[in-house]
């Protein structure tokens, strides 16, 4: 049958050319793109999931990149450090020097004159150490020696020793000084032993303590742990600028507030004291320098560094403050560590009443793990009814800057009052906290009596510590966190060595604190390299599963494209032929 309409061997040979045509154009695109998904026609699924692996793959790429600028930005603080480390070891030699007694005045201006040049170096190279910006920071509100307001330390030589004293003897009078654990212990159990004498006697450091060999068992026993008048502390204690390191405290036994003081009376008096790396785990009210303290005052005191665990009312400083005859007063005080309790938490106090609190401050993290009961930047609640340890509390010129969503009121986490029972005034004035967080000033019920006067906000302060963002999401495990808050004001004293006593121990000091930022880079440098060996795994690992579901086999597509090559060729002169099969038909006529 020939037909000139429809040339149906003409149909089917297009069909396939056609066929032949797109393999060999698809095969052509896979071998010069080496992918064998470019549309999402080519593999739905898997399409997806390249997409998804590609997003991965460049967020690896990214972390690799900030870990490796992480480690270039530690180096680069190292080095300086280490830079300054060499300079204070060379001042160190001219101190020991100066010291020996050899040197006239000619010397000792020769000397000087090296040492105003070492320590102006030592400025140069901290204040233009920089990756970026500007590396190391000096914390807020502290002075070269951690304290709000600098202190001159007291000549404690004349004093008398509290070793040298009979423990089972009271003591009514003199000043006495403390330079070791174990004296701080003698003190600890004169006054529980009710031997320390109402506003008699005065107690005064002489060097830093390191309370470590208390750190087994329950720990530390606190310096009055009875709330009867025989067993408080109600007297002066001076810290003269100096540190009380590695409080440690473990006790389930439920004993009452407690801190490295416990019960402190009328009388009490406690200033210019540091506390630092405290691990304090009680089944008690607590805080790190007091538990409970009642009609006293205290000023310009630290805590920083550790964590502090309580059953009761718990604060980075104190406890509770309290008073019934006589105002507490807390001034020029801060906080910087971690505190959680089951009842009332604050970065200054867990709870108080009848107290003025002035210019203190709270870098404290801060959590109540019951709701009711409140947490506050400055104190987790209090009390204003006239029961006697409530009456005029006043807090003033206080900051908190390391706010959370968790604090129940910015300043004050919680108000107490008993029903039918007068209401007597709570003041705020003159506080401040990080303008993000946007919970209110006083947590819960704002009753008639309080008073809330100028209470402003803040920028720059970070809910965090900044960070290396080392991951590929945004949770904390992506995340290293730092710090380069580094104080070494006060340096410039040792351009007059031999003239105003500096001393080898106070060099020793900046060494000391230079050494201690070194480990922390260090360890920082470690988490880093380690940051990047997982990040090169992960993102191996990716390419290779990417590889498997993208990349094109050339060996296989090369043949898919000679095969459909040849089809081509083979169509196209087929369909030739079949062109010709309706002429046929004109040899007919």
């Amino acid at each position: 049958m020939l037909n000139i309409n429809t040339n149906l061997s003409s149909l089917i040979v297009q069909s396939n050319l056609k066929l032949s045509t797109n393999g060999l154009n698809t095969a052509i695109e896979r071998m010069t793109s080496g992918f064998k998904i470019n549309h999402a026609k080519d593999n739905a699924a898997n399409y997806s999931i390249n997409t998804n692996l590609s997003t991965k793959i460049r967020a690896y790429q990214v972390a690799e990149d900030n870990a490796m600028m992480g480690l270039d930005m530690v180096q680069s603080a190292n080095s300086g450090l280490s830079q300054v480390s060499d300079i204070l070891a060379r001042l160190r030699s001219l101190e020991m020097s100066v010291q020996n007694g050899t040197y006239g005045k000619g010397s000792l201006s020769a000397v000087n004159k090296e040492a105003r040049a070492l320590t102006a170096e030592i400025s140069r190279i901290l204040n233009n150490t920089e990756y970026g910006d500007k590396l190391f920071t000096t914390p807020s509100r502290e002075t070269r020696s951690g304290f709000v307001n600098e202190v001159v330390h007291r000549d404690t030589s004349a004093m008398t020793t509290l070793e040298s004293v009979d423990e089972t003897v009271k003591l009514t009078s003199g000043t006495y000084s403390i330079s070791s654990a174990k004296e701080l212990a003698k003190l600890a159990t004169m006054t529980n032993n009710g031997l320390i004498e109402r506003g008699g006697a005065e107690f005064v450091l002489g060097a830093d303590i390191d309370l470590s060999e208390y750190s087994e068992g329950e720990g530390w026993v606190s310096i009055g742990t009875n709330l009867g008048n025989g067993g408080r502390f109600p007297t002066k204690f001076d810290g003269n600028g100096y540190v009380v390191s590695n409080l440690y405290m473990n006790s389930t036994s439920g004993r009452e507030a407690l801190g490295l003081f416990g019960f402190c009376g009328g009388g009490c008096e406690i200033k210019n004291l540091g506390i630092e790396d405290v691990d304090i785990t009680l089944n008690s009210g607590c805080g790190a320098l007091a538990g409970y303290v009642e009609g006293a005052t205290i000023s310009n005191c630290y805590v920083k560094g550790g964590k502090i665990s309580a059953g009761g009312d718990a604060g980075g400083i104190v406890g509770a403050l309290a008073g019934y005859n006589n105002t507490t007063l807390i001034t020029d005080c801060y906080s910087d560590v971690s505190v959680t309790s089951t009842r009332r938490a604050g970065g200054i106090s867990g709870l108080m009443g009848n107290t003025i609190m002035r210019n203190c401050s709270s870098y404290s993290s801060i959590k109540s793990l019951t709701k009711e009961w409140g947490a506050g930047g400055i104190t987790g609640g209090c009390y204003i009814n006239d029961v006697p340890h409530g009456r005029n509390v006043q807090i003033e010129n206080c900051q908190v800057f390391n706010v959370t969503e968790e604090l129940a009121g910015v300043i004050v986490g919680a108000l107490s009052h008993k029903e039918g029972v007068g209401i007597l005034p709570l003041t705020i004035t003159n506080c401040s906290y990080d303008s993000r967080y946007k919970g209110s000033a006083v947590g819960g019920e704002l009753y008639g009596a309080v008073v809330l006067n100028n209470i402003t906000t803040f920028e720059g302060q970070s809910f965090k510590s900044p960070f290396f963002q080392v991951g590929i999401n945004g949770n904390e495990a992506g995340k290293i966190g730092y710090s380069m808050d580094l104080s070494l004001d006060g340096i410039e004293l040792f351009s007059f060595l031999g003239e105003k006593q500096i001393g080898v121990e106070s060099i020793d000091y900046y060494l000391k604190k230079i050494a201690l930022k070194q480990t922390e880079l260090g360890a920082l440098e470690n988490r880093l390299m380690s940051a990047l060996e997982q990040i090169k795994v992960s993102y191996d690992n990716l390419v290779s599963t990417q590889s498997t579901i993208r990349d094109a086999d050339i060996a296989e597509e090369s043949s898919a494209y000679i095969r459909s090559q040849i089809l081509q060729q083979a169509s196209a002169t087929l369909l030739a032929a079949a062109n010709q099969s309706p002429s046929i038909a004109l040899q007919l006529l």
